[in-house]
Parts: C-alpha cells; structure tokens; sequence
C-alpha cells in the first residue's frame, strides 16, 4: 500500500505513521517539497517506479496462471506457480497484497487461501492486508465458512484484526444468510479492541435485511450514533431494505425522510427501496410518487425503480398506470427487463385484459427479452382469468421449446383454464403427467383438477383425487372438500356429500360457509329441502355463520320443494341480517310463489325498495311479477311495477335512453295494445324517437347496448306501419354489424316455409294460431304474423327489458292488433296458456297450430314435455319449430323428434347466421303424427334411451350456456371465437354418428372436419 503525502512533514509525524499505519515491507512515500533535492527525489522515484513496473509486469503473469487454474485449484499447483516470486514478496509484500486483491475481484477463495498457506510455510510474512483480500474474496463468493476460518486464524498468526477484516467477515455471513454469525461478530469487536465503523454496521445491517429481521436491522441504524459511528447513505439504505422486505412501508418512508435531517442526499438505491416497500404494502399511489418526485431530487430513476413501481400498479389492480410506466421507460432511456414485463404481464393478469397480457408476452422477443417462467406464468393466469384455455394450452405447450421448464404454478394456472373452460379432460390430462414432467401437484394443483370434476359431475374421480392426496402428502383444504362435495352434489349423490361434510373434523379440516353451501345445494339438487335447512339452522353450532351463499341454497331448495312460506320466512332473515344475495333469493321466493298460485306473497317478496342496483335475478323477479299482472289483468299494479324498473333505468344501472323504451311500452300496455289495427300516433312516437336517439355509446359493457342499438337502428331506417321495412332492417343490421342474435336470412326463409305449411296457414280458425317460445327483440314475430294473415301470433319472454324493446317495436311495425307480446318463463306460462286458451270460444281446438322455440337447445326438453302436458300443439299436424339445435347442441330433442320416436316426422334443415352467413346452424322442423293422447304417452313412456354420447353432448351444451356473459353483471367465462366453431363442427360430428343430420335447402354442404383436427382442438 502506497501513501503519497504531497507535502513536508515532520520526521517525528512520519515515523509515527510509519508505526501506526504501516506493516513492515510497506512503503510511506514522502515526496518533500524542498527545491534543492526535488531533482534528485523524481530521479530516485522514477527508476524506483520503473523496478516497481517490472515487478508487477512480471506478477501480472504470475496472476494471470493463478486465475487460469479456476475454482478447482491444488495448493501444489498454487505452489508451482508462485514458487518464483516468494522471494520477491519476502522484500515487498505490496506484490502479494496486489494478487490476492485480484483473486478477491475475481472470487477465488481457494486459491487465495492456498496462498496464504504456501506463504506461511514458506516463511513469507502474511499481514493484515494479505488476510483481509482473502477474505473479501470469501465475501464475495459467499464462503462465509472460509471467510470465518480466516479470521479466526489471524491471531495465531500474531496479525491483529482490524475493522476492514470484520466488515469483509461480517459481510461474507451477510451473503451466506447467516444474520446471527454476523451480529455476533459484530458484538464482538468491541472485546477485541475494534472498533466497528460505518461499513461494518452496513454490513450487518444488509444481513438483518437478508434475514427479514427489519427490528434488528433498524436497531442497529439508530444504535450507530451511540457507538459514535455517522450513519451513511449505504446504512440507510440497507435498513429500508430491511423493511421493504418485512412489509413495514411507513417505517421506510419514515427513514427515507429522515436521511435528510441526517444531512445525507438519498439516491437512487434509496428511492428504489422505498418504492418497493410501498409496493408491497399495496401503496401504488405513494409508490409513484415517490417515482415522479426522483427528477425533483436530482436523481434518475433506473430499471429497478420502474420495476417496483410497476409492480406496485399491479398489486393495486391499476394495469392502465402499469402499461403506462412501461411505455414510459423508453423515453427515459431505460430498457425494460424481464422482471418489468412480468410484472405489467400480471398487471393485465389482475385487470383481466388477458389479450394484451398475451401481446406484451409475445412482445419480449423483439426487445431482446426472452420470455422467463414468471411472464409465461402471469400469461397462462391471464388466460385463466379470461376463460381463454385454448390460449393457455397454447402457451404450456410452447415454454419446452423456449427451453422453460415448467413448475405448479404454470400447471396450476393451465388447469385451472381448463377447469373454467369445462375441458375436465385436459386438465386431469396435465395433472396426471406433472410428475413426468418432474412438477410435484400441490393443494391447487389438487382442488383444481376436482374443481374440474366437479363442472362436469364426475363425483367418482373427484373422490378418488381426495382420496389420493394424503398418499402423496398433500393435506386438503375447506376449498378440497368444498369442491368434492359439489361434485357430488351435481352427480345426485348427496349422502356421499354429506358424508364427506361429517368426515372434514376427523381430517382435521374445519368445514366453512362455502362446505355447507355446497353441501346445502348438493340437499337441493336431490330433493332433501329438510336436511337443506337442517343443514344451514346447524351452522352456528359449528361457528359457522351463514353467508348468503348458504341461505340462497336453501331458498331454491325450498322453492324447488314449492314450500313457498319457508322460503320467504329466510328471505326475511336474510333482509334482518343484511346477507349478500338477497336478489337471487327473491327472485326464487317469487318464483316459488308463483307456482304455488299465491300471487300476493309474491308481491310482498319483492321488496324493490332495497335494490341498489339492478342484477338479473332483479330482472326475473321484475318478469314473474309483470307476468302475474298480465295473467291476472292487475292493471294498477303491472303500471306500479313498470314505472319502478323505468326508474331503475334513469339511476343508470341500464343503457341510456331505455326508460323511454321502458315507458313506451308500458304505455302500450296500458291504452291501447288491445286495439286491433292499432298504430302508434306521432305524438307517443316522439318521446320514443327521442329517448332512443340519445343512446349513444361510448363503452360496449353497459347491458342491453346491443339491443338498444338494434331499436335505435330499425327507428331510424324502417318505416312506421310498415312491417316488411322492419324485417329488412333487422337483416341490415345483422349484414352491417356482423351480429345478429335473431333468425334471419335463411333462418326467416326456412320458419316461414315451415309456418306456411301447416296448420296456422291453411286453418286459421281451428286453432289459436302460433306460439313463439323465447321472443328476444320481436323479429319472429314480425315476420309470423306477416307471412301469415289472419293469424295471431304468441309470443313471451321473461326477461322484461326484451319485453319492452319486443312490443315497441311490434307496435312500431304497426302489428299490435295480432302480436301478443307476454312477459313470463316457459316453466310459469305454459301451463297457464291451456286455460286461457280454453276460454277462447271462438277457437275449434285450444291448442297452437304450430310452435317456434328460439332459446338455448338444452332447454327445449322441458319446454316440449311441458307442450305435451298440456296439449298445447295441435294433436295431428301441428308444426313444431326449433332453432339453434346445431349451435346450441340440442342432442336430447333432437332424439325425440327425429331420432326413433315416432310421434313426430321430422326434417333438420342446414341455415346460416344472417350476421355471418359461413356459420352452419340447424333448424327442426317436426310435424305431430299421433291423434291418441294416451298412444302419445305411451310411446313417449317407451321411447328409446338417449345414447351416452349425445347424454355428453348434452351436458357439454349446458355447460357451455353456463360460460355465456351476464347481460347484468358482465361477469363469466366469454366463449372465445375460435371455441364455438369447434364446439359446432364437434356437435355436428357427434350427432351425424347417431345418424342425425341436416337438408341443405340454403346453401352448399360445408367441408367435414376431420376427427384429427376435432381432437386437436379439444373435443
């Protein structure tokens, strides 16, 4: 070591540094200002400084053949190559500290400590110098063993300690993660007469912060005044850290603050510690403060600041502030790395924007990023969330290839797409090849794949997944159970279900609101309303509240049961106990009273004062009740109820402009839909156009935007009285708009055909006319009734809000007269249809010439054995029409009808959307062949059973309706676009092996699929 002192000194200060700071062999260089020996001294010095070169030039060979010999090095070899310059490190041990300085740089232990031993058994003096390079070499490979060894062998070497050989220790442990070694040694020092110095507190403390021992950390920070040792910015620092790490965000600002009053400037280091803390403390907003306050500081954020701002973003659900940083980085010069991408992937993730989540990922390459496990898993959660599982499959199968290897949390997250995405298949697929994969499946792992049985009501393989798990020591959870039991619930068998429930405390797992939800729907779906409610009055006994989970369970258990009075009795508790829920629970209340005739109770249980906002279990009580008052011809209260969903429109829970709609309608109702010939005046039109005309959106997630939409387009386009207009309009609409939820195009040409060919057309008179089960927006209808003059047409809906938009535009066609539009469910109405039927006297047969069904194919079972019940198609040669049995896989009716059964004759007819004429669908047209109602029965009684692949079908169908958004809520799993094509050409195939198929009447047969390319796409 070379200490260059610029100026005279005294000869007595210089020796006393000589003594002091200097080991023997060590240079203090004195470079005197006196004139008359300047020359002389630069004469000494340069040809010293030129021996000096020569000498390192020299060693620098030595430390090259040192530093090739890597990690893996012999003393001998260490001795071979050092043997020719020991006698020169005897004379100048500055050479020896200059080698094992580079060996340090370069993180080589081993060979440094060979040194050292080669020196001591040659008898070259080894100082405190040489000990504290070896050690900061141990340092900096993290061989804190090493580095303590060293110490403790100083003094037997009679070298004494100093604070640097503490520090290199101290902070050896600091990066080995032994926190209590370091603050050990720490205390120690003062015993050794050492006294610890700034750097030697920040070391400890960055192994508090390793440690997660933030107390520790910042006890130490406000100990170092006491010991007269000045707190630097890398002190600070390192105690931020710590409470980053422990979750103490307050307490990091606090020191950040506090820097200053300690006259210290934070840096960059600083800041970046406390964004981080803020970050995991879920402070996004203090967190970009703290960003955008840096320039103001004079100091420039770098990657890692922006990275923990990001990812504060991404904690607090603000993905537009994430992508927004991220952006911004170019501008700041900085590239973004993996850890900045992950987070704003996750970001996404979080805010279910899994398409820009997929771009981002996608993205990486082109920066020069190649995408690591935490991005790729942050997508594949993104798709998950999205209910994109095709996505995730795609993106699990592509990670081998860029030589990823997949861990729980990638398998976790695909199986839990598929699980969303009702692919039971493919997710006990990937969860029995994890273990080949090296992947060890977890508790998630575990209630995902039963989760994934549980969609699908395959209870055996739940069971046999939790049966599995303490084998593979993996202990389940409530949410294992809770799962469990709802498979077995949706497979009929609620004693195993309650079984399961009784057998959780014996696991040693406490059963929840959300087991007994599931063990109360699994009492509903068999028929057990007694134990359903035994089950939820039992709950508190086992410190359980029920939630309004549990309660809605029982409700539709005691509706199923039609114990109507019990059910609106919880419905009371759950209003006294302010339970969430309360809308589902009304609305089966309602519903139970309606079946049960007590139209009054039902009334009582609406209770509309205490919606807060409008969901569509609001919209179904709305409809049981407007359908009552239409039955009931409850006048007074059907106006009552009309204007309180109107003024739930204006408080904005709907699409402005449908309270005029609204309104509209129940002015139609009220004056003058019962007037034949009847057509709309330009004065009740006006308030109509107006209302409408100022529907103008900006967002596409507001419900009923769509159909408002389509209102507003036919108004503008279509003329009043004018119905063919009207028709035309709907079909623009779906050729322009590329949507079309209405059966248009050759779907109309096909009904209309079929309509004209039967009974409704040729004998107006012997029967009532048509009915149209599942009105929508009207479009049906209007083209029924005027394809078909003289014919009445009958139409419902439940849902009031289609109602409403159905009859304004009835009435705007000018087909008011011979359109009746009525609101109320297939299940409540038709039974309620014979007897009003029956009191038409002018009718020969009270019975429908012919039935239109326009809703999803798995529901058209229950609407045909209601029909049948109760003799609502004309006996011998009523037309049966159904829609969508190739799009919504209607496998069960389509057995009926044109399977074997022989009490229809039935033609599948291929048509095409009219908003997208490539996409095949089916239309069913059956025609009723039996006149003996006790034969029908009887056959039907004898019809042959449904076969298992299309019983699969027909469940894969159900669960596909179950994935459709809510018009209310918005919320669910949407079905991509590429899923439904492949869910049609798999239906297709499946009913054509049964012999199902279609005519094409319409258009060119299109290619088949084959089952390669089915199965690759899941099916």
């Amino acid at each position: 070591m070379v200490v260059v002192v610029e100026q005279a000194l005294p000869t007595r200060l210089i020796h006393s540094i000589r003594q002091e700071r200097s080991p023997p062999g060590h240079l203090v260089s004195l470079r005197s200002c006196l004139p008359a020996t300047r020359a002389g001294l630069s004469a000494r010095a340069s040809r010293k400084e030129s021996s000096d070169d020569r000498t390192l030039a020299q060693g620098g060979l030595v430390l090259q053949q040192l530093l090739n010999l890597g990690r893996t090095a012999s003393q001998d070899e260490v001795l071979r190559i050092i043997s020719v310059e020991l006698d020169k490190w005897r004379g100048n041990p500055r050479h020896a500290t200059l080698v094992l300085g580079s060996l340090a740089r370069h993180r080589l232990p081993g060979i440094a400590r060979h040194m050292l031993t080669v020196m001591r058994e040659r008898r070259v003096e080894a100082n405190v110098f040489h000990y504290n390079a070896a050690i900061s070499a141990c340092e900096k490979a993290g061989q804190w063993q090493l580095a303590l060894s060293l110490l403790s062998s100083m003094p037997d070497m009679r070298i004494v300690r100093d604070e640097i050989s503490y520090s290199a220790a101290i902070s050896a442990c600091e990066k080995g993660g032994q926190c209590q070694l370091a603050l050990s040694l720490l205390s120690s020092m003062p015993d050794m007469k050492v006294i610890p110095n700034e750097i030697t507190y920040s070391a400890a403390i960055s192994a508090c912060e390793k440690d997660g021992q933030w107390q520790l950390a910042v006890g130490l920070l406000s100990s170092m005044p006491d010991m007269r040792v000045i707190p630097n910015v890398i002190s600070y620092n390192a105690a931020i850290s710590a409470c980053e790490k422990g979750g103490q965000w307050q307490l990091a600002l606090g020191l950040l603050s506090s820097m200053r009053d300690k006259r210290l400037m934070p840096n960059t280091i600083s800041f970046s510690a406390a964004i981080s803390a803020c970050e995991k403390g879920r402070q996004w907003q203090l967190a970009l403060n703290l960003l955008s306050s840096m320039p103001e500081e004079r100091l420039t954020p770098n990657t890692i600041s922006f990275s923990a701002a990001i990812s504060a973003c991404e904690k607090g659900g603000q993905w537009q502030l994430a992508l927004g940083l991220l952006s911004s980085m170019h501008g700041e010069r900085l590239r973004p790395d993996a850890i900045c991408y992950s987070a704003a992937i996750s970001a996404c993730e979080k805010g279910g924007q899994w398409q820009l989540a997929l771009s981002l990922q996608s993205s990486m390459p082109s920066m020069s990023m190649r995408p690591d496990v935490i991005s790729c898993n942050s997508a594949i959660s993104a798709c998950e969330k999205g209910g994109r599982w095709q996505q995730a499959l795609s993106l699990l199968s592509t990670m081998p290839e860029m030589k990823l290897r997949l861990n729980t949390i990638s398998c976790n997250a695909a199986i839990s797409a598929y699980e969303k995405g009702g692919q039971w298949q493919l997710a006990l697929s990937l969860f029995s090849a994890m273990p080949d994969r090296q992947v060890i499946p977890d508790e998630v792992s575990y209630n995902s794949a039963i989760s994934a049985c549980e969609k699908v009501g395959q209870w055996q393989l739940a069971l046999q997944l939790l049966k599995n798990m303490p084998d593979e020591r993996v202990i389940p959870s409530e949410i294992t159970y809770s799962a469990a039991i709802s498979a077995c619930g949706k497979g009929g068998q609620w004693e195993l279900a309650l079984n399961l429930l009784d057998s959780m405390p014996g696991m040693r797992v406490i059963p929840n609101e959300i087991t007994y939800g599931a063990a109360i729907s699994a009492c509903e779906k068999g028929g057990q309303w007694q134990l359903a409610l035994s089950l939820l009055s039992s709950m508190p006994d086992m410190k359980v509240v029920p939630n309004g989970i549990s309660y809605c369970a029982v409700v539709e258990s005691l509706g199923s049961a039609g114990q109507w009075f019990a059910a609106l009795t919880l419905l009371q508790q759950m209003r006294a106990a302010r339970l969430d829920g309360i809308s589902l629970a009304r609305s089966t209340a309602i519903a139970a009273c309606s079946k049960a005739g007590s139209w009054q109770e039902a009334l009582w249980a609406a209770g509309f004062s205490e919606i807060l906002k409008l969901t569509a279990s609001d919209l179904d009580s709305f409809g049981i009740l407007l359908m009552e008052c239409e039955q009931r011809d409850l006048g007074a209260v059907e106006l009552s109820m009309s204007r309180r969903l109107s003024d739930a429109a204006r408080q904005g829970d709907l699409v402005l402009g449908m309270a005029a709609v609204l309104d509209f309608s129940a002015e139609l109702r009220q004056n003058h839909q019962k007037s034949l010939g009847f057509s709309p005046s330009p004065a009740l039109l006006e308030p109509l156009f107006a209302g409408v005309a100022c529907s103008h959106f900006s967002t596409r997630s507001l419900p009923y935007q769509r159909e408002l939409a389509l209102l507003r387009h036919v108004i503008a386009t279509a003329q009043p009285g004018k119905p063919e207009t009207v028709a035309e309009a709907f079909d623009a609409w779906g050729r322009e708009g590329s949507w079309a939820k209405f059966a248009g195009g050759s779907k109309a040409r096909a009904l209309i055909a079929a309509m004209r060919a039967g009974p409704p057309a040729s004998s107006s008179d012997a029967s009532c006319g048509v009915l149209e089960i599942g009105t929508y927006c009207g479009n049906s209808a209007l083209r029924l009734a005027t394809a078909l003059p003289g014919v009445r047409v009958s139409t419902f809906e439940l849902d009031p809000i289609l109602v409403a938009i159905a009859r304004t535009l009835v009435a705007f066609a000018g087909l008011s007269g011979v359109i009746d539009v009525w609101t109320g469910h297939s299940t409540l109405l038709i039974p309620r249809l014979k007897s009003r039927l029956v009191k038409q006297a002018t009718r020969q047969c009270p019975s429908f010439g012919a039935i239109f069904m326009d809703r999803w194919g798995t529901k058209y079972d229950e609407d045909l054995a209601l029909i049948q019940k109760h003799e609502l198609l004309q006996e011998a040669g009523g037309v049966l029409v159904a829609d969508n049995v190739l799009t919504t896989a209607a496998a069960s009716f389509l057995w009926k009808v044109a399977g074997p059964d022989e009490s229809f004759v039935s033609q599948v007819v291929a048509v095409s959307e009219v908003a997208d004429s490539s996409q095949e669908d089916w239309m069913s047209v059956s025609v009723s062949l039996n006149k003996n109602n006790d034969n029908n029965r009887l056959q039907s009684s004898c019809l042959e059973a449904l076969p298992p692949e299309l019983a699969e079908l027909q469940a894969e169908s159900e669960r596909f309706r179950q994935r459709v958004v809510d018009p209310i809520s918005g919320s669910g799993a949407e079905v991509s676009r590429s899923e439904k094509p492949a869910f049609i050409q798999h239906a297709k195939t499946t009913l054509a092996r049964a012999g199902i198929g279609p005519m094409y009447l319409f258009e060119q047969q299109p290619q088949q699929q084959s089952q390669e390319e089915e199965e690759q796409q899941g099916y």
